[in-house]
């Protein structure tokens, strides 16, 4: 995003909000109640040293190591329970027992079972899990390491810390995790390590700790419905609390982009610099000397690294690559990153950093990864999206969507695109509402066309959309929004709407620019009107109606979303005045179609939907 733009700067404190409820929205739905067995994740190529000395450790032998509290519920399957035995209702193979070091007891959380008592979880509570007693301690630069498995759906599981057994503070959580669910997603790998250093969380001085897990909703304004307390399940072993190591480099965070936003479908009339950098700690208790971060793009196109770097104990640094990487042209980049340093980590777990691709192509621009992650959806009417930035000044027909399954079957859908330089925004132009059939949703390739060309202007930021005036509309998300960069609207009219209640979410909906030019047009109105599909949508025949103003020549085309051709009229000269090409869809299959109509050389596409 342009550095110049202060786009709603008043969102902050509402965004903050619509960064929960969007994420229940892409959630709140059916989990998967069986799933197939794990794929294992890629070991390691090092063996990590021991951690610092230990401090205090619990591998669950001992219950009475710990104080449950359950809120009141009582039962196997409500609640934390410590024992060897696998009591959750979610599959053995993905959220079983714990594969931990120690075996034996371990800790798990569960609250009902919705696949044989749908709608009876436990609602409104708390479970923790905290320390019996409290843990000495003689330096405040600790580590809190344990294993987990389970998986996410619409849970809040947080690692707490206290220095006064009263007053617990939060110093991580499994937020971050995918949600599993019918849409897509992955349990948590079994075991998932954990490691968080306390240095800052714990003040100076502090003779004692207590540690805490606890379990609630990540949406307590949503309470009632008995969804958002659905749980696979969490299970804990081997917690231990251990002095830092000699050498632990951290990573806090990455990012990767053109100034301020990451696009994984570029078009290449869109192509800019791409900077990498990365924010890390030092959380060991020695100096870590020659850090870096270094980037391999297509395993040695092109190569790049950031200034080294000396980082003391418990200091952070921000990594930024010297040389900015330009893609050359239409391809997929992979790209590799990685930290370097003199030391050897003694923790290399929490310094790994994810390898992605992206491409280079015609005509899309996309924010989402390509992966449906859940969907974002309102009770009343709304419009979701995502900002692009223009780089070279460009005509564009068409967006981009992808509707979830779940949504109403026929529900109408429409597309917008914004300039968010200005506040308020300026609507530039967008579609009719077009009947989405049920067999058509799940499709990232549903394409929008716009009324109008709409011409994007370089060196502004634009906010494209789609949205629905018919309640239920899903969106599928793909990926992690920055915030402010991602947006959703209840009540649909940006244009007109009080702007200090748009919210941002950080899920990116699967809304996306596309620059084919052979899309929609409004040239054709040169040498005809009143182009319309009636019926729209239609059952087996419909015809496409329009005036022309001179006699020409007439040709029409019908492709699928794929681009497939399924119906040709054959060029025919007609007279002016009222013409009508009769569309026989009778072998098409249920779902969208682009119809082409040319007159002279001169085209219009538009949308027909077979029922």
């Amino acid at each position: 995003m342009k550095k110049h733009i202060t786009l709603l700067s008043c969102l902050c404190l509402a965004g903050t909000f619509y960064a929960q409820k969007a994420t229940v929205n892409a959630s709140k739905k059916m989990p998967v109640l069986q799933t197939g067995e794990v794929v294992a994740t890629k070991p390691s190529t090092e063996t990590p040293k021991a951690l610092g000395a230990l401090v205090w450790g619990s591998d669950f032998t001992n219950v009475s190591d710990w104080t449950i509290d359950n809120d009141g519920q009582s039962g196997g399957n409500f609640g934390w329970n410590i024992n060897a035995t696998k009591e959750g209702w979610a599959n053995n193979t993905t959220q079983g027992i714990i594969n931990s070091t120690s075996d034996g007891n371990f800790a798990e959380l569960g609250n009902g079972n919705p696949t044989l008592t749908p709608g009876t979880q436990a609602l409104d509570v708390v479970y923790t899990l905290t320390t019996a007693a409290p843990i000495a301690i003689s330096t405040t630069n600790l580590s809190l390491s344990f294993l987990q498995n389970g998986a996410l759906f619409n849970d809040l599981q947080e690692f707490q810390i206290s220095v006064d057994g009263t007053n617990f503070i939060t110093v991580g959580n499994n937020s971050d995790k995918e949600v599993l669910s019918q849409s897509g997603g992955a349990p948590y790998s079994n075991p998932d390590a954990v490691n968080i250093s306390l240095a800052t969380f714990i003040p100076g001085g502090s003779t004692q700790l207590w540690v805490r897990f606890r379990w609630t909703t990540r949406f307590p304004a949503e309470a009632t419905n008995p969804n958002v307390w659905i749980t696979y399940g969490w299970n804990i072993d081997d917690v231990a609390v251990t002095e830092a190591a000699d050498y632990d480099l951290e990573v806090e965070e990455t990012y990767w982009g053109s100034v301020g936003l990451n696009y994984y479908q570029i078009p290449n009339t869109q192509i800019a610099p791409i900077e990498f950098t990365a924010k890390v700690n030092n959380i060991g208790d020695s100096p870590l000397t020659n850090v870096s971060l270094g980037v391999n793009v297509n395993t040695g196109a092109f190569t790049g690294s950031s200034p080294a770097s000396t980082i003391n104990s418990l200091a952070s640094d921000s990594l930024v690559l010297s040389t900015l990487f330009t893609p050359a042209g239409n391809g997929t980049y992979a790209v590799d990153r990685s930290l370097n340093m003199t030391e050897t980590d003694d923790v290399p777990t929490n310094n790994g950093i994810t390898d992605f691709t992206f491409t280079v192509g015609d005509y899309i621009y996309a924010r989402d990864n390509n992966t449906p992650n859940g969907y974002a959806t309102a009770t009343a009417g709304f419009e979701v999206g995502n900002l692009y930035d223009i780089w070279n000044e460009q005509e564009v027909r068409g967006v981009n969507v992808r509707v979830a399954n779940g949504s109403p079957a026929n529900i109408e859908v429409y597309v917008t695109i914004y300039d968010a330089t200005v506040n308020p925004m300026v609507y530039m132009g967008g579609s009719d509402p077009i009947e989405v059939p049920s067999g058509s949703m799940n499709n990232s390739n549903l394409t929008f066309l716009l009324n109008d060309v709409v011409t994007l202007e370089a060196n502004k930021t634009y906010l494209v959309m789609a949205g629905s005036y018919d309640t239920g509309l899903r969106i599928a998300n793909g990926g992690f929004a920055p915030d402010q960069t991602s947006f959703f609207l209840d009540g649909n009219d940006w244009s007109t709407a009080d702007q200090s209640i748009k919210f941002f979410t950080n899920d990116v909906p699967m809304v996306r620019l596309n620059f084919d030019p052979t899309l929609s047009a409004a040239e054709i109105a040169d040498v005809a009107t009143n182009v319309l599909a009636s019926p729209n949508p239609f059952n087996n025949e419909t015809n496409v109606s329009f005036n022309l103003k001179n006699t020409a020549e007439v040709s029409l085309v019908v492709t699928d979303l794929a681009g497939r051709v399924v119906y040709t009229a054959a060029p025919e000269t007609m007279n002016a005045g009222e013409q009508v090409i009769a569309i026989d869809g009778s072998s098409f299959g249920a779902g969208m179609y682009n119809y082409t109509l040319t007159i002279e050389g001169k085209s219009i596409t538009n949308r027909i939907v077979k029922k």
